[in-house]
């Protein structure tokens, strides 16, 4: 059974103005409230918002909080308002081994400081559309290097299939340490009991066999099982690649954590 902690962090300062209820019986719930700059937009009240039980008011929140924290890590979310983009620069550019840490993903390390701003803004503008969020992995407490940015994770969703996925980039240093199981933890308390979707979906490159370990291991300790490969699913460099996928139900999930505090 998994026993990280996990705890959600609200943005420091929540939208207060302009609440406007309602009900959305499409959602399974009685009443939210939303931020009335948002009504004109169909479907933007995803970016904001909260549900609440009949009658009650409260201050409406951003869908994915600013910071998660678990015993050894903090996730801050990377944003153009609240992120260093140097940082991230110089923190992948010094990476010992590039080759192999970005061997097996879809993205590419950066290779100038204005590459790292292009990934700040667009993670920033995911946000805001509700479509994905990224966080900064930082080292805590007693952990060696802690303060350090150790890498970053998004968590994916796909709002009309109830859906989230997720990807991390973790630099060489701080690889076999379990950190990439303890970051799934929070991203799975965030899917499942934060955004209510119903199901989780992870993947790796056939040959990422360190990662398919690492998954295999945070995917069954939270219920979930190995749904099989997939041929030619992405391409890499130009090349085509076959993805070992593994996936996590809502109902497996809280069976798995039912008994944790």
């Amino acid at each position: 059974m998994p026993a990280t902690a996990v705890t959600l962090c609200p943005p420091a300062a929540s939208i207060e103005s302009g609440l406007v209820t309602g009900t959305d019986e499409s959602l399974g719930r009685s009443h939210y409230q939303l931020d009335a700059l948002d009504r004109t937009e169909p479907g933007s009240w995803l970016a904001a918002y909260i549900f609440v039980g009949s009658g009650e008011q409260s201050p409406v929140t951003v869908l994915f909080p600013d910071r998660l924290e678990t015993d050894r890590l903090r996730l801050d979310v990377v944003d153009p308002a609240s992120t260093d983009a140097s940082e991230h620069y110089e923190a992948f550019a010094d990476d010992p081994d590039p080759e192999t840490v970005y061997e097996y993903v879809l993205v590419s390390e950066p290779t100038t400081p204005d590459e790292s701003r292009v990934f700040v803004e667009n993670a920033g503008s995911n946000r805001d559309d509700a479509d994905a969020v990224t966080y900064a992995i930082y080292l805590t407490g007693d952990e060696p290097m802690a303060g350090t940015l150790a890498g970053t994770a998004t968590l994916f969703v796909e709002w009309d299939r109830e859906a989230a996925s997720s990807a991390i980039v973790l630099r060489k240093p701080f690889w076999g340490r379990g950190y990439s199981g303890e970051r799934a933890g929070a991203l799975l308390g965030l899917a499942f009991d934060r955004l209510d979707l119903a199901h989780f979906g992870v993947s790796c490159v056939a040959g990422n066999d360190r990662s398919k370990r690492a998954i295999e291991k945070y995917v069954g300790a939270h219920g979930g099982r190995y749904d099989g490969r997939l041929r030619h699913a992405h391409a890499i460099d130009g090349e085509p690649v076959d993805l070992h996928w593994f996936s996590i139900s809502r109902s497996e999930y809280l069976a798995a954590t039912a008994d944790v505090d």
